[in-house]
């Protein structure tokens, strides 16, 4: 029988224990989740070669849906590497640029929401060291969040630009529900969520990619203003713009 470490907590080894699980779940599930993702594929491709056929709205529409399901695909190529040792792939990039992919990526479902998307960037910015599919990703997760928190006539506004230590942050704000008192030393826990279809897995990962990057994430929020989450973009992972 195997000896139990009495020095490890008991939440700790239950948080473990979860982890694993859901590590062997993740796997089964992308296994299956491929197979559908090719048919659709398949299809997109068969609609894309008709495209002179097509309608402009419907041809959009075929792109809008190339794109996510490149996203997934990403999404399911980066848990299977999530495991093992990846190869580093940050290159020199504009932040703007990233934030706007992701903006552009989430306009269809804002309108549909009622929800207004404000950009504020601030065009001087440098270009920053990054993984840009692991900062979009963070960025249309929070962004998505932010959208979530809204009721009617929602407001979200995403800014860039440098705070008063001269870092360059990140920001999305929110004119939404605040986060509780209570729950705000929880928000960054694993599978911890006030979400009924929630998995609580969302602002952990966040947090764990820009751990990767010495990158850090804080919020504030406040009743009656809504929710601000702001990213921290390391200093050492600066450069300037013209000698990209």
């Amino acid at each position: 029988m195997n000896k139990v470490d009495t020095h490890i907590p008991v939440e700790e080894t239950i948080q473990n224990n979860k982890l694993e699980i859901l590590g062997k779940l993740t796997a089964s599930l992308i296994h299956e989740i491929r197979n559908p993702l090719s048919a659709i594929k398949l299809n997109l491709d068969y609609l894309q070669m008709l495209n002179a056929e097509l309608p402009d709205d419907v041809n959009e529409s075929v792109s809008v849906s190339f794109d996510a399901l490149n996203r997934i695909q990403y999404l399911i190529e980066n848990l299977l590497a999530f495991s093992r040792k990846k190869q580093d792939c940050s290159t020199f990039n504009s932040i703007n640029e990233v934030t706007n992919y992701a903006l552009d990526i989430l306009e269809n479902l804002a309108k549909s929401s009622g929800v207004e998307l404000i950009r504020e960037l601030d065009k001087s910015l440098n270009n920053v060291l990054i993984d840009n599919n692991v900062f979009l990703q963070v960025f249309i997760n929070l962004i998505t969040n932010a959208m979530e928190a809204c009721n009617e006539k929602g407001r979200v506004i995403v800014r860039t630009f440098r705070d008063e230590l001269n870092v360059i942050t990140w920001e999305v704000e929110d004119n939404g529900e605040a986060i509780p008192d209570e729950l705000k030393q929880k928000i960054f826990n694993d599978f911890f969520t006030t979400k009924q279809d929630g998995t609580g897995l969302g602002l952990s990962v966040c947090k764990m990619l820009l751990d990767k990057y010495n990158s850090s994430i804080q919020f504030e929020s406040t009743q009656g203003k809504g929710s601000k989450f702001f990213i921290k973009i390391n200093q050492v992972s600066l450069r300037e713009t013209d000698e990209i």
